[in-house]
């Protein structure tokens, strides 16, 4: 083999190379861990006290908590109390559930907020960066 023919199969090994090393470095960043920053586009949703209530206002409380058996809400609203950490999102809706914690804010808070939205009915965000603020002041 000449010097321009291992300089060809050099440079196409070297192409090949990195082609794979992007591709797995995308393919990484989309299905890395819910819980690892790293894997984020967007900073996490802060869901505050004074959002929470808010909702309490115009929602009863099993609209968004929830225990489902059989496709039926069996939570007993007397189980909510306040301070109780097994009435967070985060406390069923992990990495072993049917929907993580990510999932679960996009299926329940957007769904709610597109419904209400789809009848004229005053509601929350439903766009990624109303909900997803940085708190970062530069």
């Amino acid at each position: 083999m000449n010097f321009y023919q291992k300089k060809i199969v050099f440079m196409a090994l070297f192409f090949v190379l990195g082609t794979v090393f992007i591709g797995f470095s995308i393919l990484s960043a989309k299905t890395g861990p819910n819980n690892d920053s790293a894997y984020r586009q967007r900073p996490p949703v802060m869901f505050f006290e004074k959002y929470h209530d808010q909702h309490m206002e115009n929602q009863d409380c099993l609209d968004c908590h929830h225990k489902y058996e059989n496709g039926e809400n069996i939570l007993d609203e007397a189980d909510l109390e306040d301070g109780d950490s097994e009435v967070y999102c985060a406390s069923c809706h992990n990495d072993h559930e049917k929907y993580d914690l990510q999932q679960a804010f996009h299926r329940q808070c957007m769904g709610c907020h597109d419904r209400l939205s789809a009848a004229n009915m005053k509601t929350g965000p439903s766009l990624c960066g109303e909900c997803h603020v940085s708190t970062k002041r530069g």
